[in-house]
């Protein structure tokens, strides 16, 4: 039996399943590259799945509101977006997988080379054949990946000598470009630019020169640079709450589900694991099929909230792997739909809300909506796409 893809878009919205507004995400893309000018490039991020948003879906968007090029973390996850379909240039931002350099070459995917074992693991992976296009990075104080400020010139030295390796960037990545003081942020563009200096002293600057992130796109940082890195702003989310997006920018992803069971909590009664929760009256409540394990987390027992009919609808006990059990009106019927998160515009949980009740950052929120959660795409408020990546499937609308 053929399944038609309105079919398999209603199948999806009978479930717990993700939308995302590839619409909000494009005119992101298109604010940041408005803030930063024509003349600079802009690399949309789309590590993790894009945050949690769909990494093919939003790659292609992203290449269409004008992307220069894409940034993954690791080398499976460009082989990921290559095997989808994308031909546009993707840098693996992250430091490679030794044992799958070849693959990367094989894909076409630029790497990021910031340690000696990066360097020999690349020439030993083209002694297999096949060319590398690297970016260089430099560490200037994150100390986490890169070569020192005093190593660079060599590094890119011994690349170079490599007939089949292009070097065609150089950067570094800011540690507190998202919070209040700029001093760190400074010290560290001073000792990019001493490096920088240093290549090009010796004839062997790279074409391509970023450090910018999108804290530092939003705070003006970008100077002397020819490409931004643009991740969490794309998505509509604010770096920090000292560094927050404007009224441009928009969410782009909502988490929706229905109403599974219907009852009511007794006067005395607990409810879910542990029973946290005692009602201290008769109660209307709600089971809801999302758990942690589609993302939302446990720590927001008692005290988030979804919505239903219009209305807020306090999580009542612990979230569950599975489900989730909210107090509702009496009007509240199974099958009613649910709103788990979103923009706030009608009252429901945001990424940011998450964050501040459970004690960490929207990042780590929108990168918990897991594989098992289904996602359409919408443009112009329609379904244009679906995936579901516990599957391996997704479709398209035919044009």
């Amino acid at each position: 039996m053929t399944v038609t893809f309105d079919d398999r878009v209603a199948q999806i919205r009978s479930a717990t399943h993700a939308i995302v507004d590839l619409d909000a995400y494009a005119r992101n893309i298109q604010v940041v590259q408005s803030i930063v000018g024509d003349d600079v490039g802009v690399m949309a991020v789309v590590k993790a799945d894009a945050y949690g948003h769909g990494a093919v879906e939003c790659g292609c968007a992203a290449i269409q509101a004008g992307a220069q090029m894409l940034g993954v973390a690791r080398i499976d996850e460009g082989v990921y977006l290559r095997k989808a379909g994308m031909s546009g240039p993707i840098l693996l931002i992250g430091p490679p997988a030794v044992g799958q350099i070849a693959a990367a070459l094989q894909h076409d995917l630029m790497l990021t080379v910031g340690s000696i074992q990066a360097i020999d693991g690349l020439f030993a992976a083209l002694e297999l054949g096949g060319v590398a296009r690297v970016h260089v990075k430099v560490d200037t104080g994150m100390n986490r990946y890169g070569f020192a400020a005093n190593e660079i010139a060599d590094a890119i030295d011994r690349l170079s000598s490599h007939q089949r390796v292009a070097v065609e960037g150089v950067f570094t990545h800011f540690s507190s470009a998202d919070e209040t003081d700029p001093a760190p942020t400074q010290r560290q563009i001073d000792r990019f630019w001493t490096a920088v200096r240093t290549l090009e002293d010796r004839g062997l600057r790279p074409s391509l020169v970023h450090t910018s992130n999108s804290a530092a796109i939003l705070t003006g940082q970008t100077e002397g640079t020819n490409l931004v890195r643009a991740g969490i702003a794309t998505f509509g989310l604010s770096p920090s709450e000292a560094v927050p997006v404007d009224e441009r920018f928009q969410p782009v992803l909502s988490l929706r589900s229905s109403v599974s069971r219907r009852g009511t909590l007794l006067t005395g009664a607990g409810v879910s694991y542990g029973q946290t929760y005692v009602a201290d009256s008769d109660e209307s409540i709600a089971a809801v099929p999302v758990g942690y394990a589609d993302g939302l987390p446990r720590r927001l027992r008692n005290q988030g909230w979804f919505v239903v009919r219009d209305g807020r609808a306090p999580i009542r006990g612990s979230v569950c792997m599975d489900q989730t059990v909210v107090a509702v009106v009496d009007a509240v019927q199974e099958g009613d739909d649910v709103l788990i998160l979103g923009d706030g515009s009608t009252g429901e949980m945001t990424f940011d809300d998450i964050a501040r009740m459970i004690g960490t950052v929207n990042y780590e929120v929108a990168t918990r909506v897991m594989a098992r959660v289904p996602r359409l795409y919408l443009r112009d408020g329609e379904p244009v796409a679906w995936e579901l990546l516990l599957h391996g499937e997704r479709g398209r609308v035919k044009t």
